[in-house]
């Protein structure tokens, strides 16, 4: 049995808030959120408190989750490190790669367990594919696909804390590239632009991530804030020996065909719909690894490498030219 503290009662923080509460392995004892949603937590019956010490300082607490706003990541990942907890944190640890090297060093310092939130690797079709391919199901790589698109929007303050669609949306997908294929990446070009919000003074909404893998295959990232349609979340990959691929997720698999038309319902609209079993799955490979004194799935390391490629998406963009990953690792002496 593991006793939980949680910090936040955001989005994230009610999804894996009622994960642990439904969870036998898992007795949550205390939910902190200076902002806290009291109706929320008193329904379930959950100790709560507006001061992070009585986590810190509860002994009784040997796990946090830290499910709070971006910029508090670093600070909270910290304290828990000093207070010798066993950590699981959303991502991003930081939108600053020295501070992200920074949690590193003292993670090793102190021989502590730290888990980062890249959930997609639980996302059961992503699972499949990455097996299959580990298993040599489509033989040499060629080309890898992602497509990512939100269905709606971020509103314009949440976009101007969060670093960026880069840090923000597509880090999952750079994840995801390195997840699936088990490769590094050489190299990124990037062409993006503001076409379907109105803050293009602060940030790109639109973007073609063009990369060429260490094996020399070549891959591409498809990202959009918008898409009317719904939550667009696809994966194709094509070898030498053949193509495998899934599509989005959708309510019920009913398709309805008439002389006019074949139709079906759009996809899910929702990332916290699509993606909701991945949450349960990414908690039970935290447990297990933490009961087994296993290292974690998702390290800090992994967070490294998913930053790396944000910055060289940044960079290209902003240079309008291609980035070679080994550039932005010198200058990190990494």
């Amino acid at each position: 049995m593991i006793k939980v503290g949680i910090f936040g009662t955001g989005r994230i923080g009610k999804i894996h808030i009622k994960n642990l509460i439904n969870h036998p392995k898992v007795d949550l004892k205390m939910v902190v959120d200076p902002f806290i949603d009291e109706d929320f937590i008193k329904a379930l019956g959950v100790s709560f408190s507006k001061d992070e010490k009585d986590i810190f300082e509860n002994p009784q607490i040997d796990t946090v989750f830290i499910c709070t706003p971006s910029d508090t990541h670093y600070d909270l990942i910290k304290k828990s490190i000093l207070a010798h907890k066993i950590i699981f944190c959303e991502k991003p640890i930081d939108l600053d790669l020295k501070r992200i090297l920074e949690i590193k060093q003292l993670v090793e310092k102190e021989n502590v367990f730290l888990q980062v939130g890249f959930n997609r690797r639980f996302d059961s079709n992503f699972r499949k594919i990455a097996k299959e391919i580990q298993e040599g199901a489509v033989g040499k790589l060629v080309q890898t696909r992602i497509t990512s698109r939100d269905f709606s929007p971020p509103p314009r303050n949440y976009v101007e804390a969060s670093g960026g669609m880069f840090l923000d949306m597509s880090i999952h997908d750079f994840d995801m590239l390195r997840f699936i294929t088990k490769k590094e990446v050489q190299s990124i070009f990037v062409n993006a632009t503001n076409l379907v919000t109105d803050y293009g003074d602060i940030d790109v909404d639109t973007a073609f991530l063009l990369f060429t893998l260490m094996d020399g295959s070549l891959a591409s990232i498809e990202n959009c804030r918008s898409a009317v349609y719904g939550y667009d979340q696809r994966i194709e990959v094509l070898g030498k020996d053949g193509r495998i691929f899934c599509d989005n997720k959708y309510d019920n698999s009913v398709i309805l065909c008439n002389k006019e038309n074949e139709s079906r319902e759009n996809p899910l609209d929702f990332f916290l719909e699509r993606y909701r079993d991945s949450y349960k799955n990414e908690l039970e490979d935290f447990i297990f690894n933490v009961q087994n004194n296993n290292p974690p799935s998702v390290g800090i390391d992994e967070s490294i490498e998913a930053t790396i490629l944000a910055l060289a998406a940044l960079q290209s963009h902003q240079q309008k030219q291609m980035i070679e990953i080994a550039s932005i690792k010198a200058k990190y002496a990494l």
